[in-house]
């Protein structure tokens, strides 16, 4: 008997069994792949983030221990570690975020000039107008702020631990202005349905930012959590349009914090950045503390923290953010071709005769498969030449949705991490050898700078490095191109249904 006796044999048999009540072999295929659909990815809601905000709430605590205070060299790792993953949190949570403010190469020229001046105005403040009391506006300011950060923390991530705390608790309906849309231009359901998560969140939130308010930001746990989470919030929220930009804004504010910290002694007669960071009229969680031993010699040995500024953090973290981004667009989303190929071989499936023979069902699965997987490439394609401004299109914006592949493909964003920790160690360095105050900038933007070039020149990205731009933050035309997205996907469909086995 020939091949093509065989598959007549075997559908006569698989009819036979629906005759009797039995699945027929396109019902048993159709069972096999459905339902498929992929769930929207947010780091938030992953292991990952639970892992990272454990570890920063830990070494929060770790600071608590007396023996960690009473060591001399804690300083250094207690602010490598909490930096770090300030950074590490904010750069995963601004891969979700719609909402984003993007800097131009115009506004990262002008950077060092309002830093300037919003420093100098502030010396100047305290120095002829030291009885002038503006504390109890910043605390407020800074209860509001902390409140608000500190909740964007705790949500997410009670949400997830605790999976009873994710049921929700009542329904309303928002006002069409507080309207606020997730990654998919869907209103997010925890908007409007609140979790006992939520609740228990706001009531941490408002305990903590009041105690830190209270304490007129002086203890130091309190304030470096919260100066921490808006670090976070900063970087989730505020991004560069292109490594360009980047090198800019950095460049410039490292000779902002060169000249204030080494230059303005001999411009003004004293260290303008040291005297507005020491300050204890005008307090904030604007600083990361740690404390410092007793007997300490240098500059502002008599201050009783040491003490690293949040711009420390924040400047180097955009370009960590823009890192990441850039691999997140480049990031190879197997998990997305497997939906996507499931979801294709059902509805091609679904649109078989049931008189098909095996052969006829094999060549529809297979060419609905490499249609769909080959799709989610071409996608990945147009994504990373969008970028470049190469999209045949000639459009520069952006589509794709954030998934864990970027987990396993952070080319650029690790190495950006290290040479972070690198600078950091080298300005604490300089300055238990020089006991002067370092502008950490200084190590900080061009170890950081120098570890994408590094590896760009590795990899020979250097000129798609240069032309990249991220635009994938939300603009007036991103929700239209997801539907007409929407509807070629629905085209296509109804084409395969018309197509062979009909």
């Amino acid at each position: 008997m020939g091949v093509a006796g065989q598959e007549d044999a075997g559908l006569a048999v698989a009819d036979a069994d629906a005759a009797d009540g039995e699945p027929s072999l396109i019902d048993t295929a159709m069972a096999a792949v459905s339902p498929f659909e992929q769930p929207v990815w947010r780091w938030e809601e992953s292991p990952d983030a639970l892992r990272a905000y454990g570890a920063f709430f830990g070494i929060l605590l770790l600071g608590l221990i007396p023996a960690v205070q009473d060591n001399r060299y804690s300083d250094l790792p207690y602010f490598l570690g909490l930096a770090s993953l300030t950074i590490y949190i904010g750069a995963h949570r601004g891969l979700n975020s719609r909402q984003r403010q993007q800097i131009s190469i115009k506004e990262g020229l002008l950077a060092p000039v309002a830093a300037s001046v919003s420093l100098f105005g502030l010396y100047l403040l305290l120095k002829f107008l030291p009885d002038l009391n503006i504390q109890s506006l910043l605390n407020a300011y800074f209860w509001l702020l902390g409140s608000v950060a500190l909740v964007g923390a705790f949500g997410p991530t009670l949400r997830t631990a605790g999976k009873g705390l994710g049921q929700p608790v009542w329904r309303f309906q928002l006002p069409a202005w507080l309207h606020a849309e997730d990654e998919r231009g869907k209103m997010p359901e925890h908007a409007t349905h609140p979790r006992a998560a939520d609740l228990l969140s706001v009531g941490l939130a408002l305990t903590f930012a009041t105690m830190d308010a209270a304490a007129n930001h002086g203890n130091f746990t309190l304030n470096n959590m919260i100066a921490c989470l808006i670090a976070a919030d900063i970087l989730q929220l505020v991004g560069l349009k292109s490594f360009r930009v980047a090198a800019v804004l950095l460049l410039g504010l490292l000779a902002y914090d060169v000249f204030w910290v080494f230059g303005s002694p001999a411009v003004v007669g004293e260290n303008v950045m040291l005297q507005v960071a020491t300050s204890e009229v005008v307090t904030g969680p604007i600083r990361l503390l740690f404390p410092r031993i007793p007997g300490s010699i240098g500059e502002a040995a008599d201050f009783p923290f040491s003490l690293l500024g949040l711009g420390d953090i924040a400047i180097p973290g955009l370009l960590a953010c823009l890192a990441l981004r850039y691999d997140a667009s480049r990031a190879v989303d197997l998990r997305a071709r497997g939906f996507a190929v499931a979801n294709a071989l059902q509805d091609a499936l679904s649109s078989v005769d049931k008189t098909a023979t095996r052969g006829e069902m094999g060549e529809v699965a297979v060419s609905a498969a490499e249609t769909a997987y080959d799709k989610i490439a071409d996608m990945e394609e147009e994504q990373q030449l969008r970028t470049q401004g190469l999209s045949a299109s000639g459009s520069t914006e952006t589509f794709y949705f954030a998934s864990d592949a970027v987990l396993h493909q952070r080319t650029y964003f690790t190495p950006v991490l290290v040479a972070y920790l690198l600078g950091l160690v080298a300005a604490f360095g300089v300055n238990a050898v020089t006991h002067m105050g370092q502008p950490a900038l200084l190590y900080l933007c061009p170890l950081t700078l120098g570890a994408v070039v590094l590896v760009a020149a590795t990899r020979r990205d250097l000129a798609k490095i240069w032309s990249f731009t991220d635009t994938s933050a939300s603009s007036p035309g991103a929700k239209k191109q997801q539907q007409q997205r929407e509807e070629e996907e629905q085209q296509e469909q109804q084409q395969q249904q018309e197509g062979p086995g009909k």
